[in-house]
């Protein structure tokens, strides 16, 4: 995360607040009150630090026994800060472009979000381990092989290796989300004839099969679908509800939000992975939830299982 990949509000209160001489642990309290998440805090607060704090005489900081007066802005979410962005992002090490947007529901389409190096290493990495892909059960909570859903896959562990530790670093730059919020990236394969039909992403929490992975870092709040090959014909992602098609393209990633202005969540989100028609599809999923993700043991994990 760099510095310069904060909301600009964020920004400005930190430089505010540690020229100000408050404290490392007083800001860290301010960010965790306005509800940001604990590694996400400490992360903004080091990096104003670093760039600001030389300026702010030792004998000037002070330990704030209370921060009223430094209250941080709210925490925004990854669609209000794609909302501010210009029309394209510079993360860490990559400068990603934003193709389209659609502000309801909220749709983004990168550009250039992966390199082809990062694509072909992807599919080598998780070629050799692939299965069939399951669902959610939403009645027993259970990862089941289902009809509607065609492609085989498999997951990575957070940062399990150089590359996937670099893409994860690169999202949470370009969207603002701490790390430990994104479930691990899962890699789909579809072959011709494979598909995904119409679903939602986020997990009923009317259905009681639901509960156990809703309680492994809550509702889940995104999706970021990231294209590792051009396919040559289908494959596209659908969302029928708005009209909207997005095609496979090497490199490129299809961003969606499921809430509502109010909070409520979006139906509207209902999308699929449509029919390959000739060649093959390989995606990166990444999903998003509302706090550190987090599988207790011996709970299976989900990534299998949407």
């Amino acid at each position: 995360m760099q510095f310069e990949s904060l909301n600009a509000d964020l920004r400005a209160w930190l430089k505010t607040s540690v020229e100000g001489g408050y404290a490392r642990d007083a800001l860290i309290q301010s960010m965790r009150s306005a509800g940001y998440q604990q590694g996400f805090a400490q992360q903004a607060v080091d990096l104003a630090l670093a760039r600001f704090g030389a300026a702010v005489a030792p004998a000037a900081v002070v330990v704030a026994e209370s921060t009223a007066g430094v209250a941080a802005p709210t925490a925004k979410t990854s669609s209000e800060l794609l909302a501010e962005s210009a029309n394209a992002i510079q993360t860490s090490d990559r400068r990603v472009d934003i193709l389209f947007v659609l502000n309801a529901p909220r749709i983004v389409l990168f550009g250039n979000l992966l390199s082809l190096e990062e694509c072909d290493a992807m599919i080598e990495y998780s070629s050799r381990k692939l299965q069939r892909s399951t669902v959610v059960n939403a009645k027993t909570g259970a990862y089941d092989v289902h009809p509607d859903r065609t492609s085989s896959g498999t997951y990575f562990e957070r940062a399990e290796n150089e590359v996937v530790a670099r893409i994860e670093r690169r999202i949470s730059d370009l969207l603002g989300v701490p790390a430990e919020n994104g479930e691990p990236i899962q890699i789909l394969h579809y072959t011709p004839g494979a598909e995904y039909k119409a679903h939602w992403d986020y997990f009923d929490p009317a259905h009681p099969g639901n509960e156990k992975v809703l309680a492994m870092g809550g509702q889940r709040v995104a999706t970021l679908i990231m294209y590792l090959n051009d396919v040559q014909s289908g494959g596209s992602t659908v969302f029928p509800d708005v009209g909207i098609d997005v095609l496979p393209r090497k490199g490129n990633a299809v961003y969606f939000a499921y809430t509502t202005e109010d909070g409520q969540l979006d139906r509207r989100t209902l999308h699929g992975g449509s029919p390959v028609i000739s060649g093959e599809k390989w995606i990166a999923t990444k999903w998003l939830r509302e706090r550190a993700y987090v599988v207790p043991p011996g709970v299976a994990d989900s990534q299998s299982a949407a």
